[in-house]
């Protein structure tokens, strides 16, 4: 954890020497593009995300103002960085993406984006967490992603509608937590109507829908995340998402 954290440090130290010399501009569209342009790789990395990662905090030293832009793509990486990153330091990402959200929240509490990127950072914290944290935090994060609901409901791949889904999916029904196979059914398949390229989408659907005896309809939406072509996180992703549905398929056709 301290190493990845001294590399960290030490990348933008060097960008930050580098472009000290130019223009907020450069620094705030130069950089802000390069860090995109890792970011949208096919075969992204855990050491490419930390690149974008340094090339954005040096971007953000250099623009005092109108910050949201940067912001967002910071809470987002983060976010990224925390599902690719090993165990050790998952936690870590998510907590500097949460105050990257809370500080973009801050500056536009009007926008999807911070509200978006807080509930996802949380729900990486409850993740890592163990369940006592994730009870803590979840009535905070399906508040988060019902306001980002309100505001954009296709931002993100769909992505309030998704995670939203995906609780009422895994959690213990009520009394004891929130789970309902039902509100899980209707959040995943707008996911799947607002965003139906992505795999993600269509697997957590296909996994509702086993759930609730509704075979035939999984097996339609497992194929569809054979033929998807975005994941809803990173690009790796994508086959990770292609084996668990031909997985579950070899599952259905023993049935």
């Amino acid at each position: 954890m301290a190493k990845a954290r001294v590399w960290r440090k030490t990348l933008i130290l060097v960008f930050l020497i580098f472009f000290s010399f130019c223009p907020a501009a450069s620094i705030s569209g130069d950089q802000l593009h390069e860090g995109d342009r890792i970011l949208s790789g096919p075969t992204l990395t855990l050491g490419q995300a930390q690149q974008a990662l340094a090339f954005y905090e040096a971007a953000l030293a250099g623009v005092p103002r109108d910050q949201e832009p940067l912001l967002t793509r910071l809470a987002r990486v983060c976010f990224i960085l925390g599902d690719m990153a090993p165990e050790t330091l998952r936690e870590d990402y998510y907590d500097q993406g949460l105050k990257y959200a809370e500080r973009l929240l801050r500056e536009q509490p009007g926008g999807v984006a911070g509200h978006y990127w807080k509930a996802m950072n949380e729900a990486g914290l409850a993740d890592t967490g163990g369940k006592l944290r994730g009870r803590k935090l979840l009535p905070d994060i399906m508040d988060e992603l019902r306001r980002s609901l309100a505001l954009d409901e296709a931002y993100d791949h769909a992505g309030a509608h998704r995670v939203l889904g995906r609780i009422y999916y895994e959690a213990p029904r009520p009394p004891f937590s929130v789970g309902d196979l039902q509100k899980s059914l209707t959040h995943l398949t707008a996911a799947v109507r607002l965003a139906p390229d992505t795999s993600t989408n269509h697997l957590y659907l296909a996994e509702t829908l086993m759930r609730l005896g509704e075979t035939t309809q999984a097996r339609q939406e497992l194929e569809q995340v054979l033929t998807s072509s975005h994941h809803a996180v990173q690009p790796g992703g994508l086959a990770e998402d292609r084996r668990e549905a031909r997985r579950l398929l070899e599952g259905l056709s023993g049935d």
